[in-house]
């Protein structure tokens, strides 16, 4: 039924080729260090500063470290995942604040 020739976590294998064919983009403008990144984007994301020592772990770490390592949450590790890829592409960093809930009637 299943094919056992296949090892578990394939799926996960092109990871790590995918992430270290992306550049570090240099720090620009006021951002110089992993805590400034982690301030701009907002959503308490500066309480995990101490986890990125350098601005080269801030764009090198992969989710499964920021989970297993780093203790990050999912929504947090996502929405820095996020903004780390915009900010390679250029994006100013601003802070989207979450959305209240609606009222239940």
């Amino acid at each position: 039924m299943f094919n056992r020739a296949i090892p578990r976590g394939v799926r996960f294998a092109h990871t790590a080729a995918v992430q270290a064919s992306k550049p570090v983009p240099p720090p620009r403008g006021s951002i110089k260090e992993p805590v400034d990144f982690l301030k701009a984007i907002g959503r308490n994301c500066e309480q995990h500063a101490e986890s990125f020592e350098t601005w080269d772990s801030l764009f090198t770490s992969t989710s499964r470290v920021m989970r297993n390592d780093m203790g990050i949450e999912t929504k947090q590790r996502k929405y820095i995942l996020a903004w780390r890829e915009f900010y390679r592409q250029g994006r100013d960093l601003h802070a989207v604040p979450l959305k209240s809930p609606k009222k239940k009637k």
